[in-house]
């Protein structure tokens, strides 16, 4: 009974209030309260702005299959990744293959120099308060989402991706009839 009594208790102590917003190391505000996206369901829209401080909207790339990929300068698997994103990127973008790489909370001078130094030509976006990646719960970096031309996700990939994964998805999509 003792022991029972101890479980209620400590079960009741640890749970997680709604009203009380969690937080992430290193992710300023709140975590996401809404579902993280799923296959076969719409892609929560964003607007970030790029290296320029262009405003770039995913829901005005419908009708393109897009590429969300949440990552950072700092983070290994996601360095690994890129080359492998821009091959693709290079290979697909004129069939209507766009990449929004989602910068995890850098500044821009750090992430200009990463993208120029690596030779990476697509859109890179800032995601200064880390509300996109806090949105699409990406917990792991890099985190990678597949959007068909209609807006809906279709593939979510957590940590790294290989060439033939990523080049496999996205010829998959860009087959479909818009």
């Amino acid at each position: 009974l003792a022991t029972f009594v101890a479980g209620v208790l400590f079960i009741a102590a640890t749970r997680v209030r709604p009203e009380v917003p969690a937080t992430l190391p290193g992710v300023r505000g709140p975590i996401a309260t809404t579902p993280a996206p799923q296959e076969n369901h719409p892609a929560p829209d964003f607007t970030l702005v790029d290296l320029a401080g262009v405003p770039v909207q995913l829901s005005a790339l419908r009708g393109q299959v897009v590429l969300v990929n949440v990552w950072a300068t700092w983070c290994p698997p996601c360095r690994a990744e890129m080359p492998m994103i821009q091959a693709a990127y290079e290979q697909y973008r004129e069939r209507g293959f766009v990449v929004l790489a989602v910068n995890l909370q850098e500044d821009a001078p750090t992430v200009a120099r990463y993208m120029a130094q690596g030779g990476l030509t697509f859109p890179a976006l800032l995601d200064s308060d880390g509300a996109v990646s806090n949105s699409y719960q990406a917990r792991v970096l890099p985190s990678s989402f597949f959007i068909d031309r209609a807006g809906v996700v279709r593939a979510v990939y957590r940590g790294p991706m290989a060439r033939s994964v990523i080049a496999g998805t996205v010829e998959q999509l860009l087959a479909e009839e818009p």
